[in-house]
């Protein structure tokens, strides 16, 4: 019975020490924003965004000429024409969800094209704040510019300038142009 409580003890203790993680925080818009791959990348993104999105916009451009005309003719056209026009329409707004789906959907041709271009750069800077929480034993490194419940917390724990630093970039401020 002894040894049982001994035991348990042990491992209440243990189980304490392990809990007391060393923590740690970033600021990944702070990193990301002073690295330039990222910025060209993200500038490349939002003008392939436009692109794909005046697509849609064509499209549905199309749709409202179809659709003002059809209603403007309405009144000439038989039963069988206005079928046939409104079955056109539908299939035209139809084409059109469909290539928001492809151009904007979870597996899309944005998301594609965000993977080519922003990931590997994310990936490189997770891969540094890992390296970053091994050699400072931090259990826990924190985002701070995404976490919104982060009420307070010592710059000192701030390790996006030695993230920065690893990356080979500078961490002076930028100047404002």
């Amino acid at each position: 019975m002894k040894t049982i409580i001994i035991l348990l003890f042990l491992s209440c203790i243990t189980g304490m020490g392990m809990a007391q993680s060393r923590y740690a925080f970033v600021n990944m818009d702070y990193i990301l924003e002073h690295i330039p791959d990222y910025a060209k990348a993200k500038q490349e993104l939002d003008e392939y965004s436009r692109k794909l999105q005046a697509d849609i916009d064509a499209l549905y451009a199309e749709i409202t000429e179809m659709r003002d005309k059809y209603n403007s003719e309405r009144v000439f056209l038989t039963p069988t024409m206005r079928e046939q026009r409104e079955k056109a329409i539908a299939e035209k707004e139809n084409k059109a969800r469909v290539l928001q789906q492809n151009y904007f959907g979870p597996n899309g041709e944005l998301f594609l094209k965000r993977e080519e271009l922003i990931k590997p750069i994310q990936d490189e800077v997770l891969d540094v704040i890992r390296d970053v929480a091994k050699e400072g034993n931090f259990g826990v490194v924190i985002d701070i510019s995404a976490d919104n419940s982060v009420i307070y917390y010592d710059p000192k724990l701030d390790k996006s300038k030695n993230v920065l630093r690893k990356l080979g970039y500078s961490t002076a401020e930028k100047s404002e142009e």
